[in-house]
């Protein structure tokens, strides 16, 4: 018997398979938090409603959930990942199944895709490579119809040793050094220590938190805290993950001082550092210092990695040399308008216009 192609239309009905759908997601090729029913839930609650329409593809096999492809269609008919807008930062976004029903689901998938008309192009923004699921499908799919492709930004992580000391061993003499002496530093001079505030605290530690995560990027235009919509999907995660240790809320005290915090989800024995900030008017690194930190907390708990996710910040390559690299692939109906137009901006336009700036810049200099 062929498997049976569902299409969800609504967070409604999706709600309805949660148990199902994080089940599946717990067994898949690739688990990751940001498949979870919690994460696709409360980002479409605050930023998918305004981009598009809800579109998450399920597979059944006998009735029973086999695969799923968390979607949604933007008005000009792009199908995009739940959780990518940009703003959020979405991580490994992709396909949800189970090893056994991997080749059977990616065709059927593909296939089902093929025969529909309501779409024009699919986003496949920087999965990972190492997702052998999502790589399958992404392959068949080029297989069958014409696509453009280019490598991803990548993900520093850290694999967390038995210890802190045998971490620090992984670093370079200099750079251990280094890190010892910020770390005692911190605690002789300001005596800093780490702070996990309980749920019945958030009213008070989310003010603080908004402060830091804005006065930490006021070079910037507009911090993402800054923004009323981000910062209440971040307090929805924190409410509904908190309570039931999925969530983690690492405040850094000088004394009695909020210097810095580190939000993350906690999955599979993977911290995943969604967001931090710091006080850029207080002494020493803060940001550096609440990782010392956490990374100690972590490992004394059996933590097997911390995952940095998006961006190639320079400070990154400080604490690892480890890159979870990703692919970006965008998959097209046909050979039609926004194939060629692709094409266009990507291969040509874009590099002239990185050309020019830096033509300009070393005019400037």
């Amino acid at each position: 018997m062929n498997p049976e192609i569902q299409i969800l239309k609504s967070p409604e009905e999706f709600e309805h398979i949660r148990k199902e759908w994080n089940t599946l997601t717990d067994h898949c090729v690739y688990p990751n938090v940001f498949l979870r029913a919690e994460w696709l839930l409360v980002w479409w609650k605050w930023f998918g409603s305004k981009l598009g329409t809800f579109y998450v593809l399920i597979v059944r096999n006998q009735g029973q959930l086999i695969g799923g492809l968390p979607l949604f269609r933007e008005q000009n008919g792009t199908l995009k990942f739940l959780g990518f807008d940009g703003v959020t930062c979405p991580e490994y976004l992709g396909l949800v199944v189970k090893t056994e029903y991997l080749e059977q689901t990616a065709q059927e998938l593909t296939q089902f895709l093929i025969r529909q008309k309501n779409w024009t192009q699919f986003y496949f923004e920087d999965y990972a490579l190492e997702d052998t699921g999502t790589s399958r499908f992404v392959e068949i799919l080029k297989q069958q119809l014409p696509s453009w492709e280019r490598a991803g930004e990548g993900r520093y992580h850290i694999p967390l040793p038995e210890s802190y000391e045998a971490y620090l061993m992984t670093r370079g003499q200099n750079n251990r050094y280094k890190k010892r002496k910020e770390l005692k530093k911190a605690i002789d001079e300001y005596h800093a220590h780490l702070v996990e505030p309980e749920i019945s605290e958030i009213e008070p530690c989310f003010s603080e938190l908004r402060r830091l995560g804005i006065a930490s990027l006021e070079h910037k235009t507009l911090p993402p805290l800054a923004r009323e919509d981000f910062s209440a999907l971040v307090y929805d995660l924190i409410v509904e993950l908190l309570p039931r240790k999925e969530f983690r809320i690492f405040m850094l005290y000088y004394g009695d001082k909020p210097a810095a915090f580190k939000l993350g989800f906690v999955y599979a024995g993977k911290f995943y550092d969604y967001l931090t900030g710091f006080d850029p008017k207080l002494p020493g690194r803060t940001g550096n210092i609440v990782i010392h930190f956490i990374l100690m907390q972590l490992i004394e708990e059996g933590f097997r990695e911390f995952d940095f996710l998006r961006g190639l910040e320079d400070y990154k390559t400080h604490w690892t040399e480890h890159l979870r690299q990703t692919q970006t692939i965008i998959v097209f109906r046909c050979y039609g308008f926004h194939y060629y137009k692709t094409k266009l901006v990507e291969n040509i336009l874009k590099p002239i216009w990185r050309k020019f700036k830096n033509f300009r810049c070393k005019l400037c200099s």
